[in-house]
């Protein structure tokens, strides 16, 4: 019996041995990704995906409190009709979004920004918890922000993804938006492991000490941001490149200095301070900035490649011999390998027909003239990457002083308008003059850029007055001179002014120099001394 329990027990053993080598392998499972993944991935399909309607309607009472209070944000119904049918969004939060020349009022065609997670149990928008409504009043390509976004992140810069809708708001049918992706968490999460650091809003034409808003971490804490102000801010540029190396990623904000360039974004940081984000890596401890508002870029196909920032950020870096260096390494690399390598006006033509086909179904004659629209961005960009060549392929030579040091500034003056501004060409007292005139609040200005050595240098010239009252701003006040992109003068004419001497004291760390000679004022009228422009090299 003991020996037949042994057999028994050895053929059971035999049995399983041989059903477990027949088994196939266990299957493993693949670690699953993450939130913020997965959220972007939901994102990443509904930006190459159908353009929907969205449907926004607001109750009586929401639609008088957007009325009432248009930066504030109401509660709205979204249905967005699919493909597999219409989804629905309860809670939804919406305001009205957009500055000087995108702002529209509600009964008109409104910028808009709607927010999923403000009411409790929110759902997410394919993914986001927050997306802009850009109506498109400054681009009618639909494009710029489309393609101006793409090529940054290509370079390694942190910009929005975009696509499209058709949008009704209380059922009137509003036409064609961009659908842009917020400066989220999960947006965070594809340019940094650590989303947890500080993220600010730079504000409507405000520097980084001015009008700041912290749109994530402790808004009581202001130390890095101090540090970045004083590090720039720091007069010797030894000293100016070893603090801001500390508390700035030098390399990401070069390369998003050289994007502003490249897509010529006139109305971002380094060249309005405006229009921009720029966050806090814990990790690295370090600051860098997000492209942003590019629905007016590609303007200007000779948007010179190597000038001045108007930034207090980009100013500081470019004045260090160091920033300027690696501005123009980092500008030539991107020309050959985004620029050049990439087939861009079929990427643009790509996206064009995706939108144009989605209005086809709509209106056959408006899809049409879109594909004016497609023309038209594919020139601009095409035109722009042309003139970048040639301007980095024709090297210039930095002008040549006299013996005394001083270099005559002659012809080649430009006149840059605001509303209220003008400026022309006169004669006073039988001399030759360069005129501004106020008739309101205005900024009209004469430019000139030349390229000097790095080096300090003296802008002088010779100016009168006449009835000018002076408005003060961070740039100066009244009549003056400066250097677009470094600090504010302090010289100015306001009054009736007598002809006297204006002098501008400024360091470069070489390349181009925009030199300004403007108004600020919201009445009156200033005459430079045309003859009497000259740089004056410093010790």
């Amino acid at each position: 019996m003991k020996i037949l329990r042994h057999l028994l027990a050895v053929a059971l053993l035999l049995a399983g041995s041989a059903a477990l080598s027949a088994a196939p392998p266990a299957k493993t499972t693949a670690p699953k990704p993450d939130k913020h993944t997965q959220h972007r991935q939901a994102a990443a399909d509904f930006f190459v995906g159908h353009i929907p309607r969205l449907k926004i309607e607001l109750s009586p009472e929401q639609r008088e409190k957007l009325q009432k209070d248009e930066r504030n944000y109401a509660e709205a119904t979204l249905t967005e009709a699919t493909l597999a049918g219409p989804v629905i969004y309860q809670k939804v939060a919406v305001k009205l979004k957009g500055s000087a020349g995108s702002f529209q009022k509600l009964d008109a065609k409104p910028g808009m920004t709607l927010r999923f997670d403000k009411a409790k149990g929110g759902e997410r928008f394919h993914g986001m918890t927050k997306i802009h409504l850009n109506n498109g009043a400054q681009d009618g390509t639909y494009l710029n922000e489309f393609i101006a976004g793409e090529m940054g992140r290509r370079a390694g810069v942190p910009a929005s993804r975009c696509s499209h809708a058709f949008v009704e708001l209380n059922g009137r049918d509003l036409g064609l938006y961009v659908v842009k992706e917020a400066f989220t968490q999960d947006f965070l999460a594809a340019f940094y492991k650590n989303t947890d650091g500080d993220l600010y809003d730079g504000g409507f034409c405000s520097e980084i000490n001015e009008n700041t808003e912290k749109d994530r971490g402790d808004p009581h804490d202001k130390a890095g941001i101090k540090e970045l102000i004083a590090a720039s801010q720091e007069p010797d540029n030894a000293k100016r490149w070893e603090r801001l190396g500390k508390i700035l990623d030098v390399e990401k904000f070069i390369s998003f200095c050289v994007l502003e360039d490249i897509v010529c974004h006139w109305d971002g940081y380094n060249f309005n301070r405006n229009n921009y984000r720029f966050y806090r890596d814990p990790d690295s401890g370090k600051f860098s900035f997000f492209l942003h508002g590019m629905d007016q870029v590609f303007g200007d196909e000779n948007f010179p490649v190597m000038r001045g920032f108007d930034s207090l950020v980009g100013g500081a870096v470019m004045r260090c011999p160091q920033g300027a260096a690696l501005y123009r390494a980092r500008f030539d690399y991107l020309h050959k390998n985004l620029l050049v390598k990439e087939d861009w006006s079929a990427r643009i033509t790509t996206e064009g027909r995706r939108v144009r086909e989605a209005i086809a179904a709509k209106d056959g004659g408006w899809a049409k003239a879109y594909e004016n629209q497609i023309n038209e961005a594919r020139s601009k960009v095409a035109r722009r990457i042309t003139a970048i060549g040639k301007q980095l392929g024709v090297p210039v030579k930095p002008v040549v002083f006299d013996a005394k040091g001083a270099l005559k500034i002659g012809p080649g003056w430009t006149f840059q308008g605001t509303e209220g501004g003008q400026g022309d060409e006169v004669k006073i007292e039988n001399r030759d003059c360069l005129r501004l005139v106020a008739t309101g609040a205005a900024s009209p200005s004469w430019r000139q850029t030349v390229r000097l050595e790095a080096g300090r240098y003296r802008f002088e010239a010779m100016a009168r007055t006449a009835g000018v009252a002076a408005t003060d701003d961070e740039r100066g006040k009244g009549a003056g001179l400066r250097v677009s992109g470094l600090p504010k003068r302090a010289n100015f004419i306001e009054g009736d002014a007598s002809w006297q001497a204006l002098s501008y004291e400024f360091e470069t760390g070489g390349g181009d120099v925009p030199l300004v000679a403007e108004l600020r004022a919201t009445k009156g009228e200033v005459w430079f001394l045309r003859d009497s422009f000259k740089i004056v090299r410093g010790k």
